[in-house]
């Protein structure tokens, strides 16, 4: 069945409820497949594009739009900056693909390589910024220290001065939903089948490898399962491998009107995170603030997260309420399978105490801007592993199992390498980066380290 979304404004950025679907129609359930992928996020996609390319019967399931949870709600950041050195390799092969995915995939993705900059408030700050550069080596191209003198100069448009920053020229940007639609897009026209309104129940073994998975709508036999499902991934893992210490926390963003040129690339610095998109309207968010919506899955990998829950308290805001009712209630009175399908509904409550907090530190770094104009504002459920790193892996427990999970906010730049990542793996090729650091064992094995730098 064709895909019949129109092209999106660009102001269309998030969040995803108010779309079309993608599809025409219902797309029926295939009884069979060559490969089966869990979750319509732009890893999701990706994957299902390369796979059909090389000639495989592919088909995706979302549990509820393509691009409905965190690949169509995120900041819109295509960086190499300052991420965990082991990440770098990964986000290299990413930064080699986005300036060529829209002549590529016959669809806009709003890429600009417009760069990523971090100020620094303080001399430590600085310090930390030229700790990463010299653990990133020859990893990174096109990144350098800038001196206080130099942020003032490069941006005047700063309203308070700093001890620094750090640049890397070749990071950009792109619009989520329109990215991992374009992905979408072109999978459904190399032959895959992608469905929505499906979420899958339980992945299927027989003789101890891959068989199938059961939906909610039917079971589809097939020999490769793909698990890209986000937050929703321990909950279809369990029992396949050891326990994912996965949790989920809740990170707010907003958009403002358009506003005159500020001239900056992707921004973080001052606790905002800022990107300006071609319209002149604003990405903000508060950079390091999330909300923790406490379920029984909260408590469930605790252990893993405590001593940086202590250490980074101010960063976190615990919140008992209508989530943990829910999810208690739920567990009383549904059985596994169709827990696994939650949440089904892609609107997710933004804290209209961040989106404050976000506006009045840009009117502080930008007083020349003033008050940002707030259009709307959103949120997205992050899964976090407690070294925030992500799962990326093919158990050898579980053949014909393929993972990719707890991105800890970092997945969307990374969305296209992932995607070749676990192509290559699904058709037997050696991945073409080291995926060693990302094994899924590491936490139950003790082989995994706190975040680095602390992050």
């Amino acid at each position: 069945m064709p895909c019949s979304m129109p092209s999106l404004s660009l102001l269309g950025h998030a969040p995803a409820d108010t779309l079309a679907r993608l599809q025409d129609g219902a797309e029926p359930l295939p009884a069979t497949a060559d490969a089966v992928i869990l979750g319509g996020g732009i890893m999701g996609c990706a994957t299902a594009l390369y796979l059909a390319r090389a000639g495989l019967k592919v088909v995706l399931l979302e549990v509820a739009r393509i691009g409905s949870q965190q690949s169509g709600r995120n900041w819109g950041f295509v960086r190499s900056l300052c991420r965990d050195p082991a990440e770098l390799p990964l986000a290299g092969l990413a930064l080699s693909l986005w300036p060529v995915l829209q002549a590529e995939l016959g669809h806009e993705t709003g890429w600009r390589q417009r760069g990523c900059l971090f100020i620094a408030a303080d001399d430590a700050e600085q310090a930390s910024h030229a700790g990463w550069l010299k653990d990133a080596g020859d990893r990174v191209h096109d990144t350098r220290l800038l001196s206080a003198a130099e942020v003032a100069e490069r941006f005047p448009g700063l309203g308070r001065p700093t001890a620094g920053g750090i640049l890397a020229a070749s990071d950009g940007q792109a619009e989520p939903l329109l990215a991992t639609l374009a992905f979408a897009r072109a999978a459904c026209a190399a032959g895959a089948v992608l469905i929505e309104d499906c979420g899958a129940r339980a992945i299927e073994t027989a003789a101890g490898r891959i068989s199938g998975v059961v939906t909610e709508h039917g079971r589809i036999a097939a020999s490769t399962v793909i698990c890209t499902a986000g937050a929703r991934s321990h909950r279809l893992l369990a029992g396949l491998i050891p326990a994912l210490p996965q949790k989920t926390v809740r990170s707010t963003v907003a958009l403002t009107a358009p506003m005159a040129d500020l001239d900056l690339p992707c921004f973080v610095g001052a606790g905002l995170g800022l990107r300006q998109r071609p319209d002149g309207s604003c990405i903000i968010a508060t950079d390091g603030g999330t909300d923790v919506d406490l379920t029984l899955d909260s408590f469930r990998a605790a252990g893993f997260f405590l001593r940086e829950l202590i250490q980074r308290r101010r960063a976190f805001s615990l919140k008992l309420g209508r989530p943990f009712a829910d999810d208690l209630i739920e567990r009383l009175t549904e059985p596994a399978t169709t827990r696994t399908l939650r949440p089904r509904a892609p609107d997710i409550p933004a804290n209209p105490k961040r989106v404050s907090d976000a506006a009045r530190r840009f009117a502080t770094l930008f007083p020349a801007a003033g008050t940002p104009p707030i259009v709307k504002s959103w949120a997205g459920a992050i899964d976090v592993m407690p070294d925030a790193l992500p799962v990326i892996d093919t158990p050898a427990a579980t053949p014909g199992l393929l993972i990719a999970t707890g991105f800890s906010g970092h997945g969307f730049g990374l969305g296209p390498a992932v995607g070749r990542v676990l192509a290559d793996l699904a058709l037997g090729r050696p991945a073409p980066v080291d995926i060693t650091p990302f094994a899924a064992d590491r936490f139950a094995t003790g082989r995994w380290r706190r975040p680095y730098g602390g992050i």
